[in-house]
């Protein structure tokens, strides 16, 4: 009886206690940027700062490590015929993510100027231009 009663000494409750609060405040600090990165994406937060979050996101990519998202904005709108891309100056217009709920991860996608150019994306277009309405 002893021996149990001495495992349980308050230095020992209290490291427990740090070890559990470290965890729980982890957990909850990793879940807070895909959250924000979703809202940057679904067009819930202001365009300058779901800009700055979405591009921030594709440069912890290896491959656009060197990326400059105002340049990337000005070059592409060019490549759209239709009016919500052309004047467009979010990246969600053109980029989004696909989510696996099974596994919490999030894939990259992109509205591509040819299948946009031809009428791929209306529905997406026409909540666009109804979201912009109601500001």
């Amino acid at each position: 009886m002893e021996k149990y009663q001495k495992s349980f000494t308050p230095l020992n409750r209290i490291l427990r206690l740090v070890w559990v609060f470290s965890g729980i405040g982890f957990a909850i600090l990793s879940g807070c940027a895909p959250m924000e990165l979703e809202k940057a994406f679904k067009g819930d937060l202001p365009p300058g700062k779901a800009n700055k979050v979405i591009g921030t996101y594709c440069q912890s990519c290896h491959i656009h490590k060197g990326f400059d998202p105002l340049l990337h904005v000005g070059n592409v709108r060019s490549l759209y015929k239709r009016r919500v891309f052309r004047k467009s100056r979010e990246c969600r217009t053109c980029h989004y993510l696909e989510k696996n709920w099974m596994h919490n991860q999030h894939k990259r996608k992109t509205r591509m100027p040819d299948d946009a150019n031809r009428g791929k994306f209306k529905k997406f277009e026409k909540k666009e231009i109804d979201r912009l309405r109601k500001k």
